[in-house]
């Protein structure tokens, strides 16, 4: 039997959501709850994004094979109470065999900027910016270079092997930038799909370009037609959330 579980989590003190030898990850977590719960190992876990390390959820979502069918509403509960309380499993569906959880229309992925006051109640899940207020506007006018379909090679944690097997021309279906109830700024990211710490260094660059005048719009086009140097400017883990995850 195949289930989709939707998860949120805390991933400050993750490696990432990929299980790891002697690393704490989401994944590891949540199999060590299974076992706990199903007294067995005979079952199969894969998520829909790889969220990496530090990078924090409120919508990932798992696709469980088991072989028996549990009461949804007891199997959720009792995950619960074996999962660490940074990690919630928020609902859980029966799905088709035929079910692909990694066939994804559109995944939302939230960036967040604090340029307001230091906030200890927030400061796990936001970029700190210590400068003067940000223009939304213009940091808008950047980010806006980035969408559409590009090669995004130059804006990847990719190695030179994975860059021969890992398509890098991806289609970037919008970026938004707006202030949330709380007066953060929001950088929101829609896409099929994307590349391990594509999303944040672009967050990087633009940050950059806001600042340095010697960073210019034209500099951005050729590095997403792949000329020119790899950025090494990638903005921190925390401020990133996976929102949400859209099946068609």
């Amino acid at each position: 039997m195949k289930y989709l579980l939707s998860l949120s989590y805390d991933g400050t003190d993750y490696c990432g959501w990929v299980i790891q030898p002697k690393q704490p990850t989401i994944q590891g977590e949540l199999e060590k709850a299974l076992k706990r719960i199903t007294k067995t190992s005979n079952f199969k876990v894969l998520g829909a994004s790889k969220t990496d390390a530090g990078v924090h959820a409120l919508d990932q979502k798992v696709l469980l094979t088991i072989e028996f069918v549990p009461n949804l509403a007891q199997f959720k509960s009792a995950l619960n109470k074996s999962l660490p309380s940074d990690i919630r499993v928020i609902d859980i569906i029966s799905v088709s065999e035929s079910f692909d959880v990694r066939r994804v229309a559109q995944k939302t992925y939230h960036y967040l900027i604090n340029d307001q006051i230091d906030d200890i109640f927030s400061q796990r899940f936001e970029l700190r910016w210590n400068k003067q207020a940000i223009d939304i506007v213009k940091l808008q006018q950047i980010f806006n270079a980035f969408i559409g379909t590009h090669d995004f090679k130059l804006f990847s944690g990719l190695n030179e092997l994975e860059k021969k097997t890992i398509k890098t021309v991806r289609q970037i279906d919008t970026i938004n930038i707006f202030r949330n109830s709380n007066n953060r700024i929001v950088v929101e990211f829609k896409a099929k799909g994307f590349i391990r710490y594509q999303i944040r260094m672009i967050v990087g660059v633009a940050l950059y370009a806001y600042q340095n005048k010697q960073l210019s719009i034209e500099i951005i086009n050729q590095k997403l037609q792949g000329i020119g140097e790899k950025s090494p400017i990638v903005a921190i883990a925390k401020g990133l959330c996976l929102q949400k995850i859209k099946y068609s």
